[in-house]
């Protein structure tokens, strides 16, 4: 391969940025952990201004200009040098703008996370978590107490719809800007994803599974209705208030498994999920000991993991809520998915190489990781369940995901109109339009509320749902090949764990961002990422 002239001064203006970036970038993750943590007014400041001073690095023009040209120069090359200079363009084309607008999105970002963490439904004057409200759905049989349960979930959607409205309308103006159709189409290009290629894998998905959901629907529809003495099956009557999973009424419907949060109920989740990572030889105390694991007022009521920095020992941390059932089980699961994948990145890649290969990526090994709480070897030989109380819960994992997927669905579309228009007027009715297509739910007489804000990736994790389903496409690949080819047998057992592990961490957590996501996909499972292998395991779950 030909030498790179430019070579020393690509060196000399990567080293220039990693050192402009890495400390804003450390203090950009310490503010968002303090908002998470906190909810403060204060911690909210902050996080603007800490957001502000990072993206300000990648907003030169100028530099701007030159990654391009070395970009185009560099074109088709591979090695370490060509890559970083993809990465860090993509990081400059997503921070280029109107430095007006750029803070304003921020701004709203920031007031619109504050408000989501902060938002409690009230029920009966009394203000409830969300955990409290999940449990309203999962047990109570009192019809008026669940639909109320299901309405006030719904209720954070007023409170942020002009903010998401305006979020996208300044969106679409950052990338009008630079030439795109719409925030959409910008957002997958600058995450290397191919929207045709995309629209093709979630079409077809779709079309696969139209089948096998609708089967589905009509046997937890002819359950729900003899469960709560009804006619119709309404929203309240799930026990996910956006119908985004069917375990319990999976479970119930079809015998399955017994109530697996009953199994949970007392557990040490900690320690099961110690052993867990233990037995893949990937040490998790250093990440449990800077988390943040249980319900507080003013805490952030959802889950993430966060990588403060790139500098090594990594800073990796776990914010979750959890309670002893199955749901914060799979939780824990799949939050430390990612922070093994990011605490395992090689610390000698270059700055802007130590990181995922991909949003996707990651959702991948804590979306098998997080599957576990189902799998039934994992249920009797890690958690110690009788072997009877586990039997069926592989399937009810299966029929969930098909639920998820179609779930995702919902999300896909509704953004794609989100920023086709931010100002129609309809989009409450565009919501529920695509969640009786897709979902088969049953719109309430009525209903036009803005349903769609109450979920907070709209807001503030916008184009993001398909990378859960590209995730769960390669983790099913993924463990597919390990156990076919590295550990023959499951991949999660003491002994064979660990040669799982050190697979993961040489094939897709060392390497960090050093490949594209397609070419890491490759080179984790042997083959080009394909999406029968997902459809396929599903069909074995028909009902």
């Amino acid at each position: 391969m030909q030498t790179v002239p430019e070579a020393p001064e690509i060196e000399a203006f990567l080293k220039h940025y990693e050192d402009l970036a890495g400390p804003r970038e450390r203090a950009l993750g310490e503010a968002y952990w303090s908002l998470a943590t906190t909810g403060t007014r204060e911690a909210q400041e902050r996080l603007v201004e800490a957001s502000l001073a990072y993206n300000e690095v990648f907003q030169d023009e100028g530099a701007f200009g030159k990654l391009s040209a070395w970009r185009e120069r560099l074109g088709g090359r591979k090695d370490a040098l060509s890559r970083q200079v993809e990465v860090l363009y993509l990081t400059f084309a997503a921070s280029q703008g109107d430095r007006e607008t750029l803070a304003r999105i921020e701004e709203l970002e920031s007031e619109a996370s504050s408000v989501y963490g902060n938002h409690r439904a009230e029920v009966g004057g009394r203000a409830l978590s969300a955990n409290e409200l999940l449990e309203v759905l999962r047990d109570s049989t009192d019809e008026a107490e669940r639909r109320t349960a299901w309405e006030v979930s719904k209720t954070v959607g007023r409170e942020v719809e002009g903010t998401v409205r305006e979020l996208a309308r300044l969106r679409n103006r950052v990338a009008r800007e630079q030439g795109f159709r719409d925030h959409y189409e910008r957002s997958l290009v600058l995450q290397e994803i191919d929207p045709e290629q995309l629209e093709e894998i979630m079409s077809s998905l779709k079309e696969a599974t139209d089948g096998p959901f609708r089967e589905l629907r009509t046997r937890l529809d002819e359950h729900l209705r003899e469960k709560f003495g009804v006619q119709e099956v309404m929203p309240w009557h799930f026990s996910n208030p956006f119908f985004q999973s069917c375990k319990r009424e999976a479970s119930e419907a079809l015998g399955l498994t017994p109530n697996l949060d009953e199994l949970f109920a007392g557990r040490d989740l900690l320690a099961l999920l110690k052993t867990t990572y233990d037995n893949l030889g990937l040490e998790i105390r250093d990440v449990l000991a800077r988390s943040d694991l249980y319900e507080r007022e003013g805490k952030d009521q959802h889950a993430f993991c966060l990588h403060v920095g790139r500098q090594s020992p990594y800073d990796v941390r776990v914010l979750a809520n959890v309670r002893p059932d199955h749901y914060w089980t799979d939780t824990l699961l799949h939050e430390f998915g990612h922070a093994v994948y990011d605490k395992h990145h090689d610390p000698y890649l270059p700055f802007f190489l130590r990181s995922i290969a991909h949003t996707n990526t990651t959702e991948a090994i804590a979306l098998m990781m997080g599957s576990l709480a189902d799998d039934p070897v994992w249920l009797e030989r890690v958690a110690g369940f009788p072997a009877e109380a586990a039997s069926g819960a592989w399937q009810m994992n299966r029929l969930d995901k098909l639920t998820f997927l179609r779930w995702a669905l919902v999300v896909y579309r509704f953004e794609q109109a989100l920023y086709a228009d931010p100002d129609r007027k309809d989009l409450n009715a565009v919501w529920w339009d695509l969640v009786e297509e897709l979902q088969m739910q049953k719109r309430p007489e009525g209903r036009d509320e803005p349903d769609w804000a109450a979920k907070i990736h709209v807001a503030t994790a916008p184009v993001y749902y398909h990378n859960y389903v590209l995730g769960e496409l390669t983790a099913t690949q993924l463990r597919s090949f390990i156990e076919t080819n590295v550990t023959h047998g499951p991949f999660f057992l003491n002994g064979p764990g660990e040669m799982a592990g050190r697979y993961l961490i040489e094939a897709v957590f060392g390497p960090g961002a050093r490949d594209d996501w397609r070419e890491t996909v490759e080179r984790a499972t042997g083959e080009a990422l394909d999406p029968e292998r997902f459809v396929a395991s599903l069909e074995a779950a028909r009902v």
